[in-house]
């Protein structure tokens, strides 16, 4: 069994992102292969049981301004790839009022297991995700399928597609944005923002506001299975 040397008081400040993150835990037997730069979100059903836990990681986010859940999430990331794991599974989500704790472990995972990760993920799914910036954002407006929907700050909805069959998501009207998704075999989901940003090392914490009609984004997988496991989902 690994020995994992437990830390109580070191923290990594990364000061562009106006975010700390804790380790809570780090396996000091384990010895980095390779400069990792990934960072892929572990699904609850793939077997660690043979994986290495490279450490366990607790940061917060306040969703005001520039100290929100990107850039806690770039945090994870850079931190995460610094002690050599690649990939990461969400251990535990409390919220205080307005601030969200979030634990994660991180991990290193082969190419093969991150073949068996991704079949894991639900397929064909579409997600649209609302403003991550209470203080700055909004309720927006959308039509997913056809339906109207207002998704508030921190709310996100989901959409299943079937093969063959797309799904629209629309905003602003005829002068908007509009995204067409169409769903074949075993695709992998999509994930929408109405708002843009930067995510990954290196990357400043700033949300792209939109105004007038408004805007879609495409957000990356990682992110979006990281906000799934967050934000309030619209039902």
């Amino acid at each position: 069994m690994k020995n994992i040397l437990v830390l109580t008081s070191i923290f990594f400040g990364i000061s562009s992102y106006a975010q700390e993150v804790q380790i809570v835990e780090k396996n000091d037997q384990f010895v980095q292969k390779e400069k990792v730069e990934d960072f892929e979100f572990i699904d609850k059903n793939l077997n660690l049981t043979n994986h290495e836990k490279v450490a366990v990681l607790k940061g917060y986010s306040v969703n005001l301004g520039k100290s929100t859940l990107i850039g806690l999430f770039n945090t994870f990331w850079e931190t995460s790839n610094k002690l050599g794991a690649n990939s990461y599974f969400i251990d535990k989500v409390e919220r205080i009022s307005d601030t969200i704790s979030v634990q994660i472990s991180a991990y290193y995972l082969d190419s093969m297991s991150f073949e068996d990760n991704f079949k894991l993920y639900p397929k064909n799914m579409v997600y649209v995700f609302g403003d991550l910036d209470i203080k700055k954002g909004s309720t927006k407006k959308i039509k997913l399928k056809g339906q109207s929907i207002e998704l508030k700050p921190l709310e996100y909805v989901a959409s299943q597609n079937e093969v063959g069959k797309y799904v629209t998501v629309s905003i602003g009207g005829f002068i908007g944005a509009k995204v067409d998704i169409f769903g074949r075999e075993e695709r992998l989901p999509e994930c929408l923002s109405l708002a843009g940003f930067g995510i990954g090392p290196g990357n400043f914490n700033q949300v792209s506001v939109s105004f007038n009609t408004g805007r879609i984004y495409p957000v990356k997988m990682n992110f979006g299975q990281f906000l799934i496991n967050i934000l309030t989902k619209k039902e």
